[in-house]
């Protein structure tokens, strides 16, 4: 049996499981209280195991309550039927989540040895439109599922202001981005107040999943152009359990700045005949993923970097980047400047737990970072846009000195045009983390996973990445004095 085969095979099961999954899952996902699984629960209650289980999630269903999770709002914890629906809620959707992760697994390995088989164009077809059946399926079961964590509650919180006509940066301390996204959630809130059933968590996600789907399609035409097997790229992005289960659980939005990121490449390598067109469309693109989240705001520093050799015109362009980025603030500016400054520009996560930070207690190699973050990608030598952004993406994670979990998100786009065994090694990594973490699916087990080993698989992959750079720029020189030699002659 072919490698090939045996992937359609593996994905045929995964559909089928899932679709098994949702078909007895259903009353859960409805709301609805089901009699037979509230008995269960009470009997694996008698065992040791389902004890430990049970008293597991019940701590989590207690931080629902806390974060005003779906049917629990306004809660009273005695309602047993209730609290029995939320751990039931919780347990199916770490159920699904676990077995995307189990067959995920096993699609990477068999399909990240690098090999490139000659494989039917139907086949292709098929293979990819099961990889997206499958990926969707995970994606909006956990979307729906729960109502997800602090950063679900925080949306929910600037909408609310917002459509009060409130300043959001006045008004409240957990909205740190750009007015983008907030205007993005105002356009979702008037969709779910059209549709009074649906919930707001559950459209947010959605248009998160609507996300996924476009970045798979961008990497599937530069998989194209760059001639790399489209099926490895699916799966590799498209089924990354760090993909799905921060898009469909964790709710964050790294994943729409690198959509427009990938766009500007995609541009570029396709008006590749149109050099001035390219670098437009190139730096308009980075210009927009870091005006969605500034967090990536290096990608836009390679991107006139390797796209434009005078630095004169770098820095300009940057430069107008910056001032439009900051033009929109204006609007906000005269009675939430100091939520702004403090929340926005001076925004920090969580220190201590991951990285450097966790060895070191310096506040100051925050500053160091943040001016490393501007010229790393001017050290970088390849032409290849797409090495330099992973590069770019892989350097703040191995020296960010602040952690949040869906940073974790950054490179597995880019990774999947780019698959060694060091992507296989991170994503394993983090997809175990994800699964253990409490603001996630929280499987008991997974937790024993320590933090800091994303950020040795992240370290490996980088100095993989940096290696192939200096290779790559080897190349280039000896193959610029062969032709200088040439012309000589």
């Amino acid at each position: 049996m072919t490698r090939n085969n045996i992937t359609i095979a593996i994905l045929a099961i995964l559909i089928v499981v899932l679709c098994w999954l949702c078909y007895i899952g259903r009353p859960l996902l409805e709301n609805r209280y089901v009699p037979s699984m509230a008995k269960l629960l009470m009997s694996l209650d008698k065992t040791d195991i389902g004890d430990d289980i049970l008293t597991h999630y019940l701590r989590r269903v207690e931080s629902d309550v806390a974060y005003r999770i779906g049917p629990a709002m306004g809660l009273n914890p005695e309602e047993k039927e209730k609290v029995f629906l939320l751990i039931l809620r919780r347990m199916f959707v770490a159920l699904v989540g676990l077995v995307g992760f189990i067959t995920v697994t096993a699609l990477f390995f068999i399909n990240g040895d690098g090999r490139q088989t000659p494989v039917s164009k139907t086949r292709v077809v098929i293979t990819v439109a099961m990889v997206i059946l499958a990926g969707t399926i995970i994606r909006l079961v956990l979307a729906i599922g729960v109502f997800g964590n602090f950063d679900m509650d925080s949306y929910e919180i600037v909408v609310d202001i917002a459509r009060k006509g409130g300043n959001v940066y006045a008004e409240t301390a957990r909205y740190n981005y750009s007015p983008v996204w907030f205007m993005v959630l105002m356009a979702l809130k008037r969709i779910q107040i059209a549709m009074p059933d649906v919930p707001f968590h559950f459209v947010v996600r959605l248009f998160l999943c609507c996300v996924d789907l476009l970045t798979l399609g961008v990497l599937l035409f530069i998989a194209n152009i760059r001639k790399l097997p489209p099926m490895r790229t699916a799966i590799f992005f498209y089924l990354s359990p760090v993909s799905f289960l921060v898009t469909g659980y964790h709710g964050q939005f790294e994943n729409f700045a690198i959509l427009m990121v990938l766009t500007g490449i995609l541009m570029y390598l396709g008006f590749a005949a149109r050099p001035v067109l390219r670098v437009v469309l190139l730096w308009l693109f980075a210009t927009a993923g870091m005006i969605v989240k500034h967090n990536v705001f290096y990608e836009l520093i390679i991107c006139l970097n390797s796209s434009i050799k005078r630095y004169r015109v770098k820095l300009s362009l940057f430069i107008v980047s910056v001032i439009v980025f900051l033009l929109l603030f204006i609007p906000y500016w005269k009675t939430g400047s100091k939520g702004i400054i403090e929340h926005v520009f001076k925004y920090s996560s969580f220190s201590g737990s991951y990285g450097l930070t966790s060895l070191f207690a310096m506040p100051q190699l925050k500053y160091f970072f943040i001016v490393a973050m501007f010229f790393f990608p001017l050290y970088l030598k390849s032409r290849d846009i797409i090495a330099q952004c992973l590069l770019g993406m892989l350097f703040f994670l191995t020296f960010t000195t602040g952690f949040a979990a869906q940073y974790f998100v950054l490179p597995v786009a880019l990774g999947a045009i780019r698959p060694s065994k060091f992507l296989l090694f991170y994503t394993f990594a983090a997809s175990v983390l994800f699964l253990g973490s409490d603001n996630i699916t929280a499987i008991p087990g997974f937790h024993l996973l320590k933090l800091n080993v994303v950020w040795v698989a992240a370290i490996c992959w980088f100095i993989a990445e940096m290696r192939l750079d200096r290779q790559a720029n080897g190349v280039a020189a000896e193959r610029l004095d062969y032709y200088e030699m040439d012309e000589k002659k």
